[in-house]
């Protein structure tokens, strides 16, 4: 377990279905370093939510929720959530949330051992959001009210098994904001510090920074998509319908638009990083990459369709297939680097296949036989 307890500052685990186990990929070196299996996850989609202290899992199929030690590889705690798309686990430093978008609860977590910490932060149902920003904050839209609000969490006692429920720290609802009129569907973004929120009912991306509240109206045919965090001033707006993408300047309006190649309605919601847009096409497997201008820089082709997950973490741009067994890395000079996640020579790694087994031995030659010798007639 030595060599699991380093940790690198550029580092991210990363999912694939297939092998149901993750990979800690350097972002520096562009290589895997650790490999672990998740039992009984396999051809599962798994949420990865990590810290460089803390790494969670959520496994859709079951609802499961996982808290792995990264200093064992063990798992140390499970708890059980509803199965699906309705539930998400959020983590930040030593703060860990699971949000039920459905029944509008908001749950703390320690993440040592998967203990309610305090009472929840309950919503009306129908929640949307619940990811944080650089500063700390939980954010949760509210469609029912057209509100967004902040969440901080309550500090953890030194020990886990002294977290129970009522014990006197609960997370609190800290700001709330009006963005919409009541019932708009929302979506929305964590920032650097702030929120972004789009509001699909009425064509408009809301910023909420510091007290500022800044709202632009687009022009888009069809519903609008926000990546869960965005890093750096600019937010791009994803119509996955129109391969659309409008980017909103910090403060506020439209400062430009662009097409994405191809076609078809299946694109990712674009990611900013270092000053580039990367927008996904999950049919082809294909990252199209933009410049603030909206030219289209750099083409990134993959060898497999379906799922991508984009991440910005350590000043790294980590590129996941969880159904491959390649991702990408992208440093802040846009330099993209193929990693293999099926590394062997690694911590983790498979075994080496068993040596052949030894050639039987051979037979002895006979040869016809000779005449009797020393043969003496009685």
């Amino acid at each position: 377990a030595d060599n699991a307890v380093a940790n690198y500052d550029a580092s991210a685990w990363l999912w694939s279905a297939a092998r149901s186990e993750l990979a800690r990929v350097n972002g520096v070196t562009a290589r895997v370093d650790t490999r672990t299996e998740v039992p009984g996850t396999r051809q599962h989609p798994v949420e990865v939510t990590q810290t460089d202290r803390m790494l969670i899992l959520r496994d859709r199929s079951t609802g499961q929720v996982s808290s792995l030690d990264l200093a064992t590889l063990q798992m140390t705690a499970t708890t059980r959530t509803t199965p699906g798309l309705g539930v998400n686990v959020a983590l930040h430093e030593d703060a860990a949330f699971v949000i039920d978008a459905v029944q509008g609860v908001v749950r703390q977590l320690d993440p040592r051992s998967l203990t309610p910490v305090g009472e929840p932060v309950r919503y009306l149902p129908g929640i949307t959001g619940g990811s944080f920003d650089g500063a700390g904050r939980l954010w949760i839209g509210v469609p029912s009210e057209g509100t967004v609000s902040a969440v901080t969490a309550a500090d953890l006692p030194d020990s886990p098994a002294s977290v129970s429920p009522g014990a006197g720290l609960s997370p609190e609802r800290v700001e709330t904001y009006r963005v919409a009129d009541p019932a708009h569907e929302l979506v929305i973004s964590t920032l650097d510090d702030g929120v972004a929120v789009l509001d699909r009912t009425a064509g408009a991306l809301v910023t909420v920074r510091g007290d500022t509240v800044r709202p632009t109206k687009l022009t888009m045919t069809s519903p609008g998509a926000l990546p869960t965090r965005t890093s750096g001033p600019r937010v791009p707006v994803t119509v996955p319908g129109e391969r659309r993408v409008h980017v909103i300047a910090e403060g506020g309006g439209e400062v430009g638009a662009f097409t994405v190649p191809g076609s078809g309605d299946q694109l990712s919601p674009a990611v900013a990083w270092a000053d580039r847009f990367y927008c996904a096409d999950e049919a082809t497997g294909t990252i199209y990459t933009f410049d603030t201008q909206g030219r289209l820089i750099d083409t990134i082709r993959g060898k497999a369709n379906g799922p991508l997950e984009l991440e910005v973490r350590e000043n790294h741009l980590f590129i996941n297939a969880p159904d491959s067994a390649t991702a990408r890395v992208v440093d802040d000079k846009h330099q993209v680097r193929e990693v293999d996640k099926y590394a062997n020579d690694v911590l983790g790694g498979d075994p080496p296949p068993a040596p052949p087994p030894p050639p039987p031995p051979k037979k002895p030659k006979v040869g016809k036989p000779g005449a009797p010798r020393s043969v003496t007639a009685a």
